[in-house]
């Protein structure tokens, strides 16, 4: 089982992305994250922002808590401050189904 939060961004003031890295370290540990991905990306096809973090967490439900947990709100308004994008839970793919039956997908 696995749940990832994904964040797709462009950075919109570089002097401070070492500190939002500095400031989710912390957090990632607290909650179990693994950072699976951590790069500037290339759009192959469409139109795509310039950097994507994906973190890993052991369930669906562990990546809910951090990504709602006041730590990461916090983080949030920081890194909303310095960068323009979006960010979602994703199940892994053997609970996606469990996932989609909860409603999660229509709330």
């Amino acid at each position: 089982m696995a749940g990832y939060v994904i964040h797709h961004y462009k950075i919109t003031d570089r002097s401070k992305i070492d500190e939002l890295t500095q400031l989710s370290l912390p957090i990632n540990e607290k909650y179990g994250a693994k950072v699976i991905v951590g790069s500037p990306t290339k759009a192959l096809e469409g139109e795509m922002l310039t950097h994507m973090v994906i973190l890993e967490f052991e369930s669906f439900e562990a990546a809910e808590t951090f990504y709602h947990s006041p730590e990461n709100k916090e983080l949030t308004k920081f890194r909303c401050g310095i960068t323009e994008g979006w960010a979602t839970i994703v199940p892994g793919d053997c609970e996606t189904q469990k996932v989609i039956d909860s409603g999660y997908f229509s709330k």
